[in-house]
């Protein structure tokens, strides 16, 4: 009987380990990807032209105003992208974006927009995993068979 409970001690240990580790991963993928764009992406300059109204997950707030920004890019086409809720802008302001010059709608990089989301998530993962690793040494130091 007391090795079912290690177990499913155990379980939500690695439980921890895992949210820990999936957290960490996420976090680099993110800055990994900022990162490419940063290098062969050209950096020019996008403007705010409005907001866009989208719902917020929980259904008593009110909705978040997320910035529309514009840009042209190396052959002069408009490209028309959605900033991140937590961006602070005002109309007609200006900010540099780098851009992946193959899909400029969708790779892009507002570094002055930036929300640090890579260092949350990894320091939270970061947590996550060393909190899972003490508790699991903690069972596992207890659990004594012989």
């Amino acid at each position: 009987m007391e090795t079912i409970s290690l177990i499913w001690d155990s379980l939500w240990d690695l439980l921890l380990v895992g949210i820990g580790l999936s957290l960490m991963v996420m976090g680099i993928r993110v800055f990994i990807k900022q990162r490419r764009i940063q290098k062969i992406g050209i950096k020019t300059i996008a403007t705010v032209i409005g907001f866009s109204d989208e719902k917020s997950l929980a259904e008593d707030q009110a909705p978040l105003k997320i910035p529309l920004f514009i840009f042209y890019d190396s052959s002069n086409n408009q490209i028309s992208i959605k900033g991140k809720s937590n961006s602070i802008c005002t109309m007609y302001q200006t900010t540099p974006v780098c851009y992946n010059p193959a899909k400029p709608e969708t790779e892009y990089y507002l570094p002055n927009k930036d929300f640090m989301v890579k260092h949350l998530l990894f320091f939270v993962g970061l947590f996550f995993l060393s909190l899972g690793i003490y508790y699991l040494r903690k069972h596992n130091m207890e659990f004594n068979p012989f």
